[in-house]
């Protein structure tokens, strides 16, 4: 199978496994907890994962794209990453460990949020060797690491559920994921780099400068998904900010099928100078007709049943986190419609697609600042969809400039079908909700390949992603 397709294939699984495997033990979380005490859980996890995503400065999307320009430099190159890394973790930690005070937030949210600073401090370690695997095409073992951890994860919050442990047991979980993927990452690199401190203070400056770029990208990008959970924070209780958390559970789970689609498009598409080529458009083409498959369904059938689903995993507690819910699922759409394009963009517009970004992260946080003190969460809601809608427009068009492949046709025969179930569900909503999304795959996938539009080799991965 061909690195791509063996990349997308083990991720998406290993994602969608552990993601439903997560998504059902925070669901009953959530319910355990209550909005107020899930409200501080989601606080610190947001906290948390905004960091995450930017702490390696942007250096890991420029180090894999310099590592496929040039393999021989791959020992230098990691080296100097690796020196960045450990300065850029020490300063995050205590950034991360000072912000509770600065917020004045209670005290048993700030020791969580200190304990969160050590497992943040692990991860951000680990990410040169994470970085490496990439670059070297073996995400599956990525994948298979990042399953563990979820397995971990899991059995973590159901033994807080069971002997009803408190927050800090919570997120200690953290550390232990972040301290043993660590160790394992080293493992699994050892045979391509030595881990040195040697540091080259002219390599080291590009890499900083030209990360920069990337950082800044992942920063709009990160303050887009979880900014507005802090900025509710100063204007509404922890019950709100529970409630949008949870109705935002569903987007995290979700947001695995853009994400494997950038970790193994990235380093396919930076080793080639031109990428307009044409098993480039078959590919692209394909994975987008796929993703569209799985999107617009998803868009209907949450939209329709979403009262069941909130309700149903979380508890009657949650029931005004549904409204949230089925408008903040159709941001989780627009950006599977825009994945391939995402990733052009990434590696051949970077500034264009920093541009756009920062106006969108200005429009999704002024306009949380000045609505959610008046509407809400579900101000919060609108303006991330706005704020991917934003997104997706400038990236779709910027990015047919270097690879060009059908965009909207491939969507006609998935909004047919999708109409076709979600009138069904509407007719049957008092079913029993598992019931209901059984149903509803069954007819959708039905349709799609009775038509033929979906055939059996988009489901074999070699033929799938072949060239």
């Amino acid at each position: 199978m061909p690195p791509v397709g063996r990349n997308i294939l083990s991720l998406a699984l290993s994602r969608i496994t552990s993601g439903v495997i997560l998504f059902v033990v925070q669901a009953r979380l959530a319910a355990h907890l209550g909005p107020d005490e899930f409200g501080k859980y989601g606080l610190v996890i947001a906290f948390y994962t905004m960091f995450l995503l930017f702490v390696d400065f942007g250096i890991s999307r420029y180090f894999i794209k310099k590592i496929n320009e040039n393999e021989h430099a791959t020992q230098t190159y990691f080296n100097n990453f690796l020196i960045a890394q450990l300065v850029s973790s020490v300063v995050i930690f205590f950034v991360f460990i000072l912000l509770p005070s600065i917020f004045s937030y209670e005290a048993d949210v700030r020791l969580a949020m200190w304990v969160a600073a050590a497992g943040l401090f692990f991860i951000s370690m680990s990410l040169p060797f994470v970085a490496l695997l990439q670059a070297k095409h073996r995400s599956h073992l990525i994948a298979v690491v990042y399953f563990f951890d979820s397995l971990v994860k899991a059995l973590w919050l159901a033994a807080a559920i069971i002997f009803d442990l408190d927050l800090t047991f919570l997120v200690s979980v953290l550390v232990v994921t972040g301290a043993s993927d660590l160790v394992i990452f080293w493992l699994l690199t050892r045979g391509a780099v030595r881990t040195q401190i040697r540091l080259q203070k002219n390599m080291l400056q590009e890499m900083l400068r030209y990360g920069v770029t990337f950082a800044l990208l992942v920063g709009f990008e990160t303050l887009i998904a979880k900014a507005d959970v802090i900025i509710q924070k100063q204007y509404l209780d922890f019950s709100q900010v529970g409630l949008y958390s949870a109705a935002y559970r569903f987007l995290d789970f979700l947001t695995f099928l853009p994400a494997v689609v950038a970790i193994s498009l990235f380093p396919h598409f930076s080793g080639q100078s031109v990428i307009d080529s044409p098993e480039n458009k078959i590919m692209a083409e394909r994975i987008h007709r796929l993703l569209l498959a799985i999107a617009l369904p998803l868009g209907v059938g949450c939209t329709v049943l979403g009262q069941n689903i909130v309700v149903g995993f979380f508890g009657p507690e949650y029931q005004d986190a549904v409204a949230p819910f089925q408008i903040l699922i159709w941001s989780t759409i627009i950006t599977l419609f825009y994945a391939v394009a995402n990733v052009v963009m990434q590696v051949k517009a970077l500034r264009q697609a920093l541009l756009v970004l920062f106006l969108a992260t200005a429009v999704n946080l002024v306009g949380n600042i000045l609505l959610v003190p008046r509407y809400g969460i579900l101000a919060s809601a609108w303006l991330t969809v706005l704020s991917y809608l934003i997104v997706a427009a400038w990236y779709l068009a910027g990015s047919r400039r270097y690879l060009k492949y059908p965009l909207w046709r491939s969507g006609l025969w998935p909004l047919a079908a999708s109409a076709v179930m979600g009138l069904v569900l509407w007719q049957l909503q008092d079913w029993n909700v598992f019931a209901l999304i059984g149903l509803a795959a069954a007819l959708y996938f039905g349709i799609l390949f009775a038509v033929r539009f979906l055939k059996t080799d988009d489901l074999k991965f070699k033929e799938f992603l072949k060239g």
